[in-house]
């Protein structure tokens, strides 16, 4: 049980550090938005500098801001998790509807953080750059098969579930 609880100070100070980078990086890109100069910012989509304010670097932005929040709200529903397993409520409606928030919100993330760039890159530029390598921990392949993992997870907590209410009926 020790080590649970070190994992969740773990979470906590992450999700703490994570909202503060969070709030500031939106205030920094609202002032940047509004005044239609990112010059002095140094935002670079996708390796491309953003000097620049249109429409469709907002848009991009805010799916990508909306993508961070969702990573943000999977690690909190983590520590909601952890916080159920160290009370001790494993097979619950609560416990299977937690993991599955956490792997399609991990789902969400990558998808809104990386389709719109690379749109945006290619829109921009003109020029497809193609990496192939193996999955690594930043690739979006890692964090899709990692939310799959969560969602089967779900699936396998809800089967438990299930068989646990069923011998719990039976004397």
């Amino acid at each position: 049980m020790k080590k649970i609880k070190q994992f969740q100070t773990i979470l906590n100070v992450v999700i703490v550090f994570s909202i503060c980078i969070m709030v500031i990086s939106v205030l920094g890109l609202l002032m940047g938005l509004m005044t239609g100069n990112m010059s002095k910012m140094n935002v670079t989509i996708h390796g491309q500098e953003i000097n620049h304010v249109d429409a469709v670097l907002t848009i991009v932005i805010l799916l990508m801001a909306t993508g961070y929040g969702f990573f943000i709200y999977s690690i909190y529903q983590l520590k909601k998790l952890i916080d159920m397993f160290i009370r001790k409520e494993f097979f619950t409606d609560l416990s299977v509807k937690t993991l599955r928030i956490i792997g399609v919100s991990m789902l969400a993330s990558p998808i809104l953080i990386q389709v719109p760039g690379y749109a945006y890159g290619i829109l921009n530029s003109a020029t497809i750059h193609l990496k192939i390598s193996s999955i690594s921990p930043e690739s979006i392949a890692f964090s899709i098969i990692i939310s799959l993992f969560f969602i089967i997870l779900s699936y396998i907590f809800n089967e438990a579930k299930i068989i646990n209410d069923e011998n719990e009926l039976t004397i």
